[in-house]
C-alpha cells in the first residue's frame, strides 16, 4: 500500500523569535515612513506573520513602540560594552578611538540610527519612552565619565555629556549628508578630549607624499 505524500508544514518559529521579528520589523518601517506609520496590520505585513501575532505579544501601538526601542538601545548597549572592553581605554588618544569605532559601527545599519532618532523624537510624547532613552544616556554617560575620571579629568560627568552630545550633532550632521567623514569627527574629537583632560592637542597625522620607488 502506497503512504500518501503529505506535504509539511513549514516550522513555527519559537515564541522569542517571532517577537523579536516584529520589532525588528517595527524599527525598519519606523526608519522608512516614521512612527506615525506604524500599525500592528503594516508591522504584521512586513514581518510576514499573522495579524494576531503582532497583537497576541503586543497589546496595543504603544506598547509596540516602546518594546521596539528598548530592543534597540539593549542592542546598542550590549555593542559599546563589547567596545569598551576590547579598546581599554588608559589613554586620551584611545577614548577618541573607541568613540569614532562606535559611531563607525552604529552607522553600519544606517535604517537603525534613523529609527533611533524617530524614537527621540517620539520620547517628547511619551513617558516610558523618554524613560528608557534617558537610563540608555546615564548608562552611556557613566561609562565615559568612569574613563574621563582615570585620565584626571576635572569634571568627568560634565566632560562626558559634552561629548555624548557632540557625537549625537555628528550622527545628525551624517543623517543628513550621508558622506560624513569618521575623520573629521576624529580630528575634532581629539581637541575637545585633550582640553578635557588638560593634555596638549596631539598634531595630526600627515601623508607620505613622497613619490613611490619604482
Amino acid at each position: 500500500m502506497k503512504k500518501k505524500n503529505v506535504a509539511k508544514r513549514p516550522a513555527r518559529k519559537p515564541p522569542e523569535d517571532r517577537r523579536s521579528t516584529i520589532l525588528d520589523s517595527t524599527l525598519r518601517l519606523i526608519a522608512t515612513d516614521g512612527v506615525d506609520s506604524i500599525t500592528h496590520r503594516r508591522v504584521a505585513t512586513a514581518a510576514d506573520v499573522p495579524l494576531g501575532s503582532t497583537t497576541y505579544y503586543f497589546e496595543s501601538r504603544e506598547q509596540l513602540l516602546r518594546e521596539a526601542f528598548r530592543l534597540y538601545l539593549t542592542r546598542i548597549w550590549a555593542l559599546q560594552t563589547q567596545l569598551l572592553e576590547s579598546f581599554r581605554i588608559s589613554t586620551a588618544e584611545s577614548l577618541v578611538d573607541y568613540l569614532v569605532e562606535l559611531t563607525k559601527r552604529t552607522f553600519e545599519d544606517e535604517a537603525m540610527m534613523l529609527a533611533e532618532y524617530e524614537l527621540t523624537l517620539f520620547a517628547a510624547r511619551d513617558g516610558e519612552v523618554a524613560d528608557a532613552l534617558h537610563e540608555w544616556d546615564a548608562a552611556m554617560i557613566a561609562e565615559l565619565a568612569r574613563a574621563l575620571e582615570a585620565l584626571g579629568c576635572a569634571r568627568p560627568f560634565d566632560a562626558a555629556k559634552t561629548l555624548l552630545h557632540m557625537m549625537r550633532g555628528h550622527e545628525l550632521d551624517s543623517l543628513s549628508r550621508h558622506d560624513a567623514d569618521p575623520e573629521d569627527l576624529r580630528r575634532r574629537l581629539r581637541v575637545v578630549v585633550a582640553a578635557l583632560v588638560g593634555e596638549s592637542v596631539p598634531a595630526p597625522k600627515r601623508r607620505d607624499r613622497r613619490a613611490p620607488r619604482r
